[in-house]
């Protein structure tokens, strides 16, 4: 390779970046719910993506806007006031960083530059496949080394993997499909055991998700000289799939390889807007964390009701086995207007995103009965608090409760100190869905000051809570 000494000023293609298409199986032979481009009603179901249901912070909207005003107007070429933004987010220096269209964009550019004919990609199966799809393009080939017992990486077969003519070493963590992670003491020993010669990527765009004290982000071994890349993409927590931008974290030669195939001024004015203000909003990324918690809590809750194997997540997707041909229940799923994923030589395994939870709670229902069995002892209906909205309320505020029929329910409404403001319902409600107004008033009817709330919803030996803030 003799591109070390080029930049992204002097091009090394004339063509731009080519995209690399995902499969999504059955979803093109299958009567499913036609979805829209924009964030209405037409998207619900909308599970195949792992796109953030929350969508861009407020503060990127309004960036958008803004720069939507000097949409005439070239961006800045090299992104670089992105960039900075980007280091100081992860305190490295800005030629550490290379922004661009994606995380898609990004795997591509990776591949440009570490991998050619004659060299070799190691990678785990089942994984994130475009890697392995740019080392074919650019004629390397490929070793697959599958993931253990437990669906996770085997870092350790990696590196038994790696001969001779390996040049990079392809890692996603948290894992797609499997959402699971490979241990920090586990990448420790890898990293130093590696042969001299080889670089390490490492996509981690789904690392806001991950919860396990067993986790750590790669970057630190960029910043203590180790040969490897780290991936990140805006398209996952911070809402901006549709929006296209990614970057890469690695030291300043690598960087400098990294960007010279790139062109300039892929990333457009809006992206680097919105990619910006996005930093910026720590509360929208913690709501995205939040609502991703809820989800899975709600999945879990109905994989185990409908007696369901399933794979533990640190992603905003999980994976469950169907115990019958997945295909097939997908196929059912999207006709009752649910689109996920499946594939990956997991017959069985179904792929589904987290949404909103309204979609969660009826996305459970709606697989009960395809599989032709009901959680709750022969009822559909899923117990839980589906939705309080809006949240926050200054008015008043809407509980969406489901729950099952013949037993006493109550839903009580408690201040931050645990003292009960109003029980909202205290009796036996017919099965299915209700919606409770809460008028921010007590049981003297008197209104609350603004504060944080407890919704506290019971009926049998089952309870859930969820949080509710009143603006005055």
């Amino acid at each position: 390779m003799d591109n070390k000494g080029f930049t992204r000023r002097q091009f090394l293609k004339a063509s731009a970046a080519g995209l690399s298409f995902m499969y999504l199986p059955g979803v093109g032979r299958i009567k499913a719910r036609p979805f829209g481009t924009t964030a209405t009603e037409d998207t619900f179901g909308r599970l195949c993506y792992n796109e953030n249901p929350l969508g861009p912070s407020p503060l990127a909207l309004g960036a958008m806007q803004q720069a939507a005003a000097e949409g005439n107007r070239y961006p800045d070429w090299f992104s670089s006031t992105l960039e900075a933004n980007i280091a100081l987010q992860h305190g490295v220096s800005s030629n550490m960083i290379c922004a661009g269209a994606g995380a898609t964009e990004m795997i591509r550019l990776v591949a440009d530059a570490f991998l050619y004919a004659g060299g070799e990609l190691v990678t785990a199966n089942p994984t994130y496949s475009q890697m392995a799809s740019e080392a074919a393009a650019n004629g390397a080939s490929i070793v697959y080394v599958p993931v253990d017992e437990n669906y996770m990486i085997d870092l350790s077969a990696i590196r038994d993997a790696i001969t001779g003519n390996t040049k990079l070493v392809s890692l996603v963590n948290p894992n797609n499909p499997q959402a699971t992670i490979f241990s920090k003491t586990a990448m420790q020993s890898f990293m130093d055991s590696l042969p001299s010669g080889i670089v390490v990527v490492v996509d981690e765009a789904y690392h806001h998700y991950v919860h396990s004290s067993d986790y750590e982000s790669c970057i630190r071994y960029v910043t203590e000289g180790y040969p490897l890349v780290v991936i990140r993409t805006f398209s996952k927590a911070y809402g901006l799939a549709g929006v296209r931008i990614g970057y890469t974290v690695a030291s300043a030669g690598y960087t400098s390889m990294i960007q010279s195939s790139q062109n300039i001024g892929m990333v457009s004015r809006l992206a680097q807007a919105a990619a910006i203000a996005a930093l910026a909003d720590t509360q929208h990324l913690n709501n995205t964390i939040a609502l991703n918690e809820q989800a899975k809590e709600i999945l879990i809750e109905g994989f185990r009701a409908l007696r369901l194997g399933y794979i533990p997540s640190e992603t905003n997707f999980m994976m469950f086995d169907t115990g019958t041909s997945a295909s097939t229940v997908a196929a059912s799923l999207a006709n009752a207007g649910f689109l996920v994923r499946v594939g990956w030589g997991m017959p069985q395994h179904i792929r589904v995103s987290t949404g909103t939870i309204d979609e969660m709670q009826q996305f459970i229902v709606a697989l009960g009965e395809i599989l032709g069995q009901t959680p709750g002892g022969g009822d559909s209906t899923i117990f839980g608090l589906s939705r309080v909205y809006p949240n926050p309320f200054s008015q008043q505020c809407t509980i969406r409760i489901s729950i099952w029929g013949g037993e006493r329910v109550r839903l009580v409404i408690y201040d931050a100190s645990g003292r009960k403001v109003q029980a909202l319902v205290n009796g036996v409600l017919q099965s299915g869905t209700h919606d409770i107004i809460w008028d921010g008033k007590d049981v003297h009817g008197r209104s609350v000051p603004s504060g944080v709330y407890v919704i506290h919803l019971m009926q049998g030996e089952f309870a859930e809570s969820r949080r509710v803030t009143l603006v005055r």
